[in-house]
């Protein structure tokens, strides 16, 4: 009988963390499968009623744009479609991880910060060609391994970064020096350990590249749009460089057709609009 292979032991810095909720790890499975039936996915979703009520609390805040109140999970499936719900139900296994510890300023300034990135790599997916949802998702995620260490270490993660920030260290070489792993590869840890997509994994893990002129790729739609959402104002902690919003704008492809011809200003005001409403 050949050996069974036992998953790596996960690194010491991210044993505190809860597990991804069930209910949407179970959501992400069901809407993978194409034949998925409205009244299945509703049933899973309803086993968890206070899932189900966020769900629909988010489902019907401007930050997802519903045209129409949403009053049931299967409406919400119906009106909003899969892919969407899939995007959804990781919003709120992710803000259920961070929530207990919103009140450190510095943990909330990251969770909006993922919030503009998403709201952003979904605007550069439609110039990419690359799938928006997956782009939401994956801008939303791509400071998960921050997230979490943050989440089970909230003081002294701040700490670590009131000092990096005065003394100029690098922030994934201090990541490794105090807690053996920097956020990009806990992020990534995080996300295969909970059975997310390899190509979100990956795009976590290289998020701190630089940007590629001209890729379509979720890897390189992440890469600028974090540094767009830092160009913006939506600074969680000091950048290596500081990019322009025109100089990351040009590494998209079709970069003139991006944000619909906007200007910064107007484009970060629409960002703002649906950043208030989100129900965090």
């Amino acid at each position: 009988m050949p050996q069974l292979l036992a998953r790596p032991q996960a690194p010491w810095a991210l044993r505190l963390l809860p597990p991804f909720p069930a209910v949407a790890q179970r959501v992400l499975a069901l809407v993978s499968n194409e034949d998925v039936a409205i009244r299945e996915l509703g049933d899973l979703v309803k086993m968890d009623p206070s899932f189900s009520a966020e769900l629909l609390r988010f489902a019907n805040s401007a930050l997802f744009g519903a045209r129409h109140e949403v009053k049931s999970v299967s409406q919400a499936i119906v009106l909003l479609g899969l892919d969407r719900i899939k995007t959804m139900a990781t919003l709120v296994a992710v803000n259920r991880l961070v929530r207990s510890s919103m009140r450190v300023a510095a943990l909330r300034k990251v969770w909006l910060h993922s919030l503009a990135t998403a709201l952003i790599a979904e605007e550069a997916a439609r110039v990419t060609s690359v799938a928006a949802d997956a782009a939401y998702t994956a801008g939303l995620l791509h400071n998960l391994g921050t997230l979490g260490l943050m989440s089970a270490y909230p003081e002294e993660y701040s700490r670590m970064l009131e000092v990096t920030q005065d003394f100029g260290f690098d922030l994934l070489q201090t990541e490794r020096d105090l807690f053996d792993i920097d956020h990009c590869l806990a992020g990534c840890y995080l996300a295969q350990g909970w059975d997310f997509p390899d190509e979100l994994a990956a795009a976590i893990a290289v998020h701190h590249e630089d940007p590629v002129a001209g890729e379509v790729s979720l890897d390189n739609v992440v890469k600028v749009s974090w540094r767009l959402a830092d160009a913006l104002g939506y600074v969680a902690f000091p950048p290596d460089k500081a990019w322009t919003y025109a100089e990351l704008v040009a590494f998209l492809p079709n970069a003139s057709s991006f944000a619909r011809g906007k200007s910064p200003e107007e484009f970060k005001a629409s960002i703002d609009k649906r950043m208030a409403a989100a129900p965090v």
